[in-house]
């Protein structure tokens, strides 16, 4: 080897050397600090899950023996299970590992747990690196215990300020309002210069002056001259005592006449060091006249205190103190008079209080008066008193609780007074709004026995007057026929206007809610009204504007009663031309609506009878009721139910020119679509070779339901109650049960639930004249499949009997 060549190696060497040095520095520099490090400092191998290095700091943190011992440990060891979001430990680490490795350092906070169970909140960074190809995390971690505990108790602290806040906003708005209230005058001065910094109501109708006239007025302008001494001598007394008065003197009103005033005032002083003269004063012009018949003991007293007890005394108001350091209980003569014992018999002690409260009503009353104590609330419960005589009379109270200047309480002082007839007046009108509510629902139940009491007999006429409509008659006996059935129906409808009249007027009416077609609806009404449409000869148009698309949610029923109250009359009072329908969709009050408008060519109404039209009981005249029939209430019915749907009724008529009545009802969009109710057949099914069981314990309704069911060919078993409705189901197996409601021994609601336990398939449907909207959503939840309502229209009979039944 050269000299040359060795003399390199050696200078290389030499530059290795100190190479070495100084990574070993910067390594000791680097290890140094990891040591000594104040945050808990540790290494995790990820491939073998276990720290690798520590600090100090980790070990103490930690609650774990030494270095070796937490070296030992693995990452769940000093984790709960779940951290408080309810996540895994475990998989929230993975998470915030993996977010190392491809987003950079993650810093977040964590729960970790000592090796004695024992879980802290700690601030964690984590941070990935790669030594020699291994992949390593550096965890950081700073216990936060006392950083947590001290932001909870400025969270509370702050919390406790906002209440703190309101509390008082709440107290000086109180304050401010009895203050402009008071019926006693009160002025705010500034002591420097007396400038008037506040008046209330009181004093500017007592002097005649407001807060700006008085500031730019002469002092004297306000008070006589006379008094100029006075006034000296109770300022003195205002910077010695911080007080003033009460003293006499007189004000100037604005209109010149004098008067005389009792004035009081304290000093108070602002936050800012500034010194504010609070004065009451009171108007003493009618108290003066009294004055010189009070007796001399009295004229020597406070003028403001007497005057306090006068007005007690006319209302009846006992004043009473409590020393909370002696336990003297103090009354005045009117508290004697409350509590109906004489003073000779009254020991002056807080117990004394405590037995005369009604045993019920002590324990409630002490507790107002220790919360008024130890929490600051306002005292003024009501309690029942027990004279001496066995009298029970009940007491109004009131009190402030007085502190000392360290805060501790040592006084109350309070009033009581009298409340027994108030108490008395609200138990009487109390018992008569029940007594009125129980008239109300005697009334509702009256309405609803006498409906099905003339139901059941109109069952019978009605059903009888469509069976001979059937039959072939002279065109003379033909028409009597016609006019007894429309007769009929009209009796029907003036029962029903009765029963919703009765039911809007006790608020008991309310709206079901299903999806429904207006255009099924339209077609429903104009069905029923087709005879009448047909013997008067006039045109009934149905048109449909291009905007409308059909499928709403509403209540069908009441729908269809206001579309066939308005068309109804449109087609009773045309009797040439044409009614016509039109539905359209429009914007309602930010919603989405049907108008419905109906126009006919009829006799038109007057602005007198337009006026009125709305109105219970109302007609266009006599010759109205006389002509075309009705109770007048009809339209004010269909506007009580527009109303409650949201919705409006607009009317527009011309006397001999017709009439246009727009209807918008805000309906919600359907999701799906829905049909009528009561399906309508106009000829019965053929129902040959099926069964059907009729319960009915009338004996004509018997025979009128034999005869409408004549027609179908069905075989027919009729009973006379649920009972036997129960047995003959029992014996035979029946394709459709039509089932009265009342009936002796066992009634239908019954009989349907026995017949369901038997065969829950076979439909059952309420053959009743309870037409009730509350009664028909009764049958229908207790498993009847359907309701027909008595009297019993023949075509719905039909139409059910159809829908029911499977033909084959």
């Amino acid at each position: 080897m050269s000299g040359r060549h060795q003399k390199s190696l050696e200078q290389e060497n030499k530059e290795l050397r100190t190479q070495l040095a100084s990574v070993s520095s910067e390594r000791d520099k680097y290890k140094a600090l990891f040591d000594t490090s104040g945050d808990a400092l540790s290494i995790i191998d990820l491939n073998s899950g276990k720290f690798v290095e520590c600090n100090q700091s980790a070990v103490n943190m930690h609650g774990v023996l030494d270095k070796n011992n937490f070296l030992d440990l693995s990452p769940s060891d000093i984790s709960p299970q779940y951290q408080p979001c309810g996540n895994p430990s475990a998989v929230l680490a993975n998470e915030y590992i993996e977010k190392a490795f491809t987003e950079g350092p993650q810093l977040f906070q964590w729960r970790h747990s000592r090796l004695d169970g024992s879980i802290f909140p700690c601030l964690v960074s984590l941070s990935a690196f790669q030594i020699q190809g291994e992949n390593l995390i550096l965890a950081i971690g700073r216990d936060i215990s006392e950083l947590m505990a001290t932001r909870a108790l400025l969270d509370e602290a702050q919390s406790s300020i906002e209440r703190y806040k309101k509390a008082y906003q709440q107290e000086k708005e109180k304050f401010e309002l009895f203050v402009n209230l008071a019926p006693i005058g009160i002025a705010i001065n500034a002591m420097k210069d007396g400038a008037f910094h506040y008046v209330n109501k009181e004093f500017g109708s007592m002097t005649g002056y407001s807060v700006d006239e008085l500031n730019s007025m002469d002092y004297w302008a306000l008070t006589p001259r006379k008094y100029e001494k006075q006034e000296q001598e109770q300022l003195c007394d205002m910077q010695e005592k911080g007080r003033y008065g009460p003293y006499h003197k007189e004000y100037i009103h604005k209109k010149g006449n004098h008067f005389p005033v009792l004035l009081s005032g304290i000093m108070i002083t602002d936050s800012n060091g500034d010194d504010f003269i609070w004065s009451v004063v009171q108007d003493t012009s009618q108290q003066k006249e009294a004055e010189a018949k009070i007796h001399k003991a009295r004229e020597q007293a406070d003028s403001f205190a007497f005057r306090m007890q006068l007005a007690n005394d006319s209302a009846g108001i006992g004043v009473w103190e409590w020393d909370l350091i002696s336990n003297e209980l103090i009354w005045d003569d009117w508290m004697f008079k409350l509590y109906g014992v004489p003073k000779s018999q009254f020991s002056g002690v807080y117990e004394y209080w405590e037995q005369a409260v009604h045993p019920d009503d002590i324990t409630y009353a002490k507790a107002s008066l220790q919360r008024a104590l130890t929490e600051n609330t306002i005292y003024d419960p009501e309690f029942r008193v027990i004279h001496p005589n066995k009298n029970v009379r009940t007491l109004k109270a009131s009190a402030e609780v007085i502190k000392d200047n360290t805060g501790k309480p040592i006084k109350v002082i309070g009033v009581n007074y009298d409340v027994t007839d108030k108490i008395n007046a609200i138990e009487k009108l109390e018992a008569a709004k029940k007594e009125a509510e129980n008239s109300a629902k005697a009334k509702g139940e009256f309405l609803a026995n006498m409906s099905h009491e003339i139901r059941t007999p109109m069952n019978a006429i009605l059903g009888g007057l469509q069976l001979l409509q059937n039959t072939e008659l002279k065109p003379d006996l033909r028409k009597v026929l016609d006019n007894a059935a429309f007769s009929a129906k009209s009796l029907l409808t003036i029962i029903n206007d009765i029963l919703d009249y009765s039911k809007i007027e006790s608020n008991k009416i309310e709206l079901e809610y299903a999806s429904l077609l207006l255009l099924d609806v339209i077609e429903s009404v104009k069905y029923d009204l087709d005879s009448l449409i047909s013997n008067k000869g006039i045109d009934f148009i149905v048109s449909v504007e291009e905007n409308y698309v059909d499928g709403w949610v509403g209540d069908l029923v009441r729908i269809k009663q206001i579309l066939l109250n308005l068309t109804s009359n449109a087609v009773k009072f045309t009797h040439q031309g044409t009614v016509k329908i039109k539905l359209s969709c429009i914007a309602y009050k930010n919603e989405q609506a049907v108008q419905i408008s109906i126009k006919d060519s009829g006799i038109g109404m007057s602005s007198e009878v337009q006026a009125r039209i709305f109105d219970r009981f109302s007609q266009a005249d006599t010759s109205t009721t006389r002509q075309y029939g009705g109770t007048g209430l009809g339209m004010s019915i269909t506007l009580s139910l527009v109303k409650m749907m949201q919705g409006s009724l607009k009317l527009a008529s011309e006397l001999g020119r017709g009439t246009m009545i727009d209807v918008i009802l805000p309906l919600a969009r359907a999701s799906n679509k829905s049909e009528m109710t009561f399906k309508k057949s106009l000829n019965p099914p053929d129902l040959k070779g099926k069964y059907v069981l009729v319960a009915e314990d009338n004996k004509i309704n018997q025979i009128l339901i034999s005869t409408m069911l004549k027609g179908t060919k069905a075989e027919l078993v009729l009973v006379d109650n649920g009972a036997l409705a129960v047995d003959a189901f029992k014996e035979q197996k029946f394709d459709l049960v039509l089932m009265d409601i009342n009936m002796p021994i066992m009634d239908g609601v019954q009989a349907q639930h026995e017949i369901s336990l038997i065969n829950r398939a076979t439909p059952v449907i309420a053959l009743t004249a309870n037409v009730m909207v509350e009664d028909v959503n009764r049958y229908l939840e207790q498993g009847f499949n359907a309701h027909i309502p008595k009297p019993i229209d023949l075509n719905i009979l039909y139409g059910v009997l159809s829908d029911y039944i499977k033909l084959e």
